[in-house]
């Protein structure tokens, strides 16, 4: 079976506090954009207009930084609860004929363009399964949900993501090998690390 993408939504997570950086991470310079429009740029090669932004801390000087005309932004007013109530808040806010949620982090600057195709592509050929991001031995983000699946990321609860659903479900998961998945940005070493590790390119 070859499932269309037409109904596929991407949430990209982006309400954080970023406490531990001591600077706002969305706003970061990589690849002379924000870390924000960098995945949001990257989602709209594949997915076009059909994004949703979660916003939370400093909502609006991100709002008033990064364009975000062309997709949906949202701010969620329970991001201190942690990352699942941003999940449920993207998934409440996709609209009912949505078909899969591909979930993004916004600081994970690695991720492109094709490795969300490759994800696409592996639901595309499996659409009732989950298709996860396989790095380091562990599986997370980004992930590719079909609707069958929102029920639960709506009772994520803590600072944990989707990784209890994933967990649930194990048996349904179809691992995509994605190394780069493993760089997320959460303090100041980490961009250190890859502003001199990796080059502006990717």
């Amino acid at each position: 079976m070859n499932a269309a993408i037409d109904n596929v939504y991407a949430i990209i997570l982006a309400a954080g506090a970023s406490s531990r950086m001591g600077s706002l991470k969305q706003l970061l310079e990589w690849c002379n954009r924000p870390l924000l429009e960098h995945a949001v740029v990257n989602a709209q090669a594949i997915l076009n207009e059909r994004i949703i932004v979660v916003l939370g801390a400093h909502a609006e000087s991100i709002q008033t930084t990064v364009d975000l005309g062309a997709v949906t932004s949202i701010v969620n007013p329970d991001w201190q609860e942690g990352m699942a109530s941003s999940i449920r808040a993207g998934v409440q806010a996709l609209p009912e004929s949505a078909s899969a949620a591909l979930i993004l982090l916004c600081d994970q600057p690695l991720i492109n363009a094709a490795h969300m195709q490759n994800l696409l592509n592996g639901w595309q050929s499996a659409p009732t399964r989950i298709v996860a991001s396989q790095y380091h031995h562990s599986v997370g983000v980004p992930a590719l949900f079909s609707a069958d699946f929102f029920e639960h990321l709506l009772t994520l609860k803590g600072d944990r993501g989707a990784k209890p659903v994933l967990m649930q479900f194990e048996d349904s998961l179809l691992k995509i090998p994605l190394p780069e998945a493993e760089l997320d940005i959460d303090s100041a070493a980490d961009f250190d690390h890859l502003t001199g590790h990796y080059s502006a390119d990717q």
